[in-house]
């Protein structure tokens, strides 16, 4: 294999990064990598805190084969933490959480209409 050198100023030429995340996963890591991207953007739009992307790669050698090298990659998004959820409960006796007190009396609530006789007058509101 030859090396590649750049003729004009001799340097050694260094293969794209991009091109070999391409080459991971036949695109897989870096399509991924995209769309969680794309996520943690918006989730820091929407929340106006910051978030993280961090792409780990990793290299050992391949067992049986010195020359060879085993290169796994794997994308992560921290997005920003939301507002936590929270309502009002309320415990019983046995411990069960409740949205209505179990010691507060209940009253029984019935619609009241307004009779429809002719000698009912319409009020005015002030």
């Amino acid at each position: 294999m030859t090396i590649p050198i750049d003729t004009e100023t001799g340097e050694i030429q260094v293969r794209p990064f991009a091109d070999i995340l391409r080459d991971l996963g036949r695109g897989s890591v870096i399509d991924q990598a995209a769309v969680l991207l794309q996520d943690l953007v918006r989730a820091v739009q929407e929340r106006g805190k910051k978030g993280t992307f961090s792409l780990r790669v990793e290299i050992q050698p391949m067992k049986g084969d010195s020359n060879a090298l085993v290169v796994s990659a794997k994308a992560e998004a921290k997005p920003p933490a939301g507002e936590p959820t929270s309502a009002v409960f309320f415990s019983d006796e046995h411990g069960n959480l409740l949205r209505e007190d179990p010691r507060q009396l209940k009253i029984s609530l019935r619609e009241v209409t307004r009779p429809t006789t002719p000698d009912t007058k319409d009020l005015k509101q002030a």
